[in-house]
């Protein structure tokens, strides 16, 4: 209804007048304590600042959906430099939390039933507080502790808000600047605002814990929280109440008789199973999402955050690691163009010397000691140089990887990625040449064989049919900058000059003819006559014959 949209537009102002005064507040903040204004406001440079610093402040005052955003950011090197990114990295939401009583009446609204009706007993004291959700604890009737996450009230609508303005920001960026449009910063807000979408539906995140349940239902080292789906909603999570220990509690876990050198294989086991094994993992391992207990167990925690790879992303990684392994420059090319989704590169050549000097960059370190993540960082930015793009999935990829390798050396153990990562290639590759998966390529082939002769005699009366008739169309489409399109625009250009000049030669012949007395119109047949006596003997010099 209209009065829906003139309430949404008025939001959409308001939100924008704020965002405004916010930037406006930053910028002159940077004017009085970072340029000649300092003198006057800041003598001793005690609030002296760098532009990264300054950007990191503004976006944690924009609220979570900027600071999301600018988490992303810092996982991206081909978005940003590496100081920018670390600055980035600090960021986080200083979101307070929301009054206990309206979040007690949101979780009964939303469960459709008081708390007494559900529950033994409930906390109403928060246990703790994000920028989306706030978390409290309590025992249902059935005899289970659980933990209860709640969304926060309007969240999604100031999200969506947030995500329209800059939506509208990154269409006005590219007008300004053209030359991102290679990079197309559109599509990536748009897909970080998908991703965000599904952070908010706590179905979602539900849907995650079983998957992840069910991908580590015999393995020991892991342990999922169980979901209480029944009573899970769109805004409302409950799960198994765990306690542990926090990873960054060092001297805890020392105290507690844990093995830290265990728990950090553990860790990447888990991270490497997921991304090899499965192809989905979780996206956000970092030891705020982690408890550990009993017998060296990891448990995950907060499973808004996962990503999928591809069967054939999957292949690519192992491809790549098999290649560096190997100093094999021409095989970690061919598995970083698959990974980008390309068939063809003309600059194959090129891209291989500049992974060999990547290669040899390394090559004095033990494999053991080589750092995957840092490593597929800078081929990343390799293959960004040739306007190539890279699958948002993959940077999140690389964004687990050196989380638990960070969690891994934060725990002063001693874990090499690497050499982990080959029991779990070994197994993709004798499953790629496994009887099961020949009998299933033989058999895909043969379907698509079969497909081909019973639809190939229909295909070819078609276009037969159609050529008879006439009315056979082929459409061919060239990029914007390619060669082929601005050659086709130049030569109908100068088709389009060459026959204005052409009009204009027979109106001054017509003119001479019947009107020759006039000086001017001598003088315009004369030019005429000249200018297309000049344009035809270039154009013959420019042309080869054979």
């Amino acid at each position: 209804m209209w009065i829906f949209q003139i309430a949404r537009f008025f939001r959409n102002v308001f939100r924008l007048i704020a965002i405004f005064f916010i930037i406006l507040k930053h910028i002159l903040k940077n004017w009085m304590y970072n340029t000649w204004m300092r003198r006057i406001f800041d003598p001793k440079g005690k609030r002296l600042t760098s532009r990264a610093e300054q950007l990191r402040q503004t976006i944690e005052e924009l609220g979570p959906t900027f600071v999301k955003f600018g988490q992303i950011v810092a996982d991206r090197p081909d978005l940003a430099s590496d100081h920018l990114r670390e600055e980035l990295k600090k960021l986080q939401s200083n979101a307070r939390p929301m009054d206990d009583g309206e979040a007690i009446s949101l979780i009964e609204t939303e469960m459709g039933d008081p708390l007494e009706e559900i529950f033994l007993s409930f906390d109403k004291k928060h246990l703790a507080a994000a920028s989306i959700a706030q978390v409290y604890s309590g025992i249902l009737k059935t005899g289970e502790r659980v933990a209860v996450k709640i969304q926060r009230p309007n969240i999604k609508h100031k999200i969506e808000i947030d995500l329209i303005l800059m939506k509208i920001l990154a269409k006005q960026v590219v007008k300004t600047y053209p030359g991102l449009t290679s990079f197309n910063l559109i599509g990536f807000v748009e897909d970080f605002g998908e991703n965000l979408m599904k952070e908010l539906d706590f179905n979602n995140e539900a849907s995650n814990m079983l998957r992840f349940a069910d991908m580590f239902k015999d393995d020991p080292r892991c342990y999922i929280p169980k979901v209480f789906i029944k009573h899970c909603r769109q805004r409302l999570l409950v799960m198994e109440f765990v306690e542990g220990l926090r990873p960054d509690d060092i001297e805890g876990l020392k105290a507690a008789g844990f093995d830290t050198q265990v728990i950090a294989e553990n860790g990447t086991h888990i991270i490497l199973k997921m991304i090899l094994r499965h192809g989905f993992f979780h996206a956000d391992p970092h030891p705020g999402n982690i408890f550990i207990r009993g017998d060296n167990q990891i448990v995950l925690l907060d499973h808004g955050m996962a990503a999928s790879l591809k069967p054939k992303q999957i292949q690519a990684l192992i491809n790549f690691m098999l290649g560096f392994s190997k100093n094999d420059p021409h095989r970690i090319a061919k598995s970083l163009l698959s990974l980008s989704e390309i068939n063809y590169f003309k600059e194959l050549e090129d891209l291989e010397f500049r992974l060999g000097e990547i290669i040899k960059k390394y090559n004095y370190m033990s494999y053991e000691q080589v750092d995957i993540s840092a490593i597929m960082t800078e081929a990343f930015k390799v293959i960004g140089r040739y306007g190539l793009t890279v699958p948002s999935n993959l940077f999140t990829l690389i964004k687990s990887l050196a989380t638990i390798q960070k969690f891994a050396e934060h725990l002063e153990a001693n874990v090499s990625i690497a050499n982990l990562i080959k029991p779990y290639a070994t197994e993709k590759i004798k499953e790629q040449f496994s009887w099961d998966a020949v009998v299933k390529t033989v058999m895909d082939s043969a379907e698509d064989y079969l497909y081909l002769v019973s639809k190939l005699p229909k295909d070819i009366r078609e276009v037969v049919g159609k050529m008879k008739d006439g009315v056979m169309r082929h459409e061919i489409n060239f990029s914007e900058d390619s060669f082929t399109n601005k050659a086709v625009r130049m030569n109908i250009n100068r088709l389009a000059f060459v026959f204005i000049l052409g009009l204009m030669m027979i109106c001054s012949t017509l003119l001479m003819i019947y009107m020759r007395e006039k000086q001017v119109i001598r003088i315009f047949f004369y030019v005429t006559l000249f200018i297309t006596t000049v344009t035809a003997l270039r154009l013959l010099s420019k042309t080869k014959f054979s």
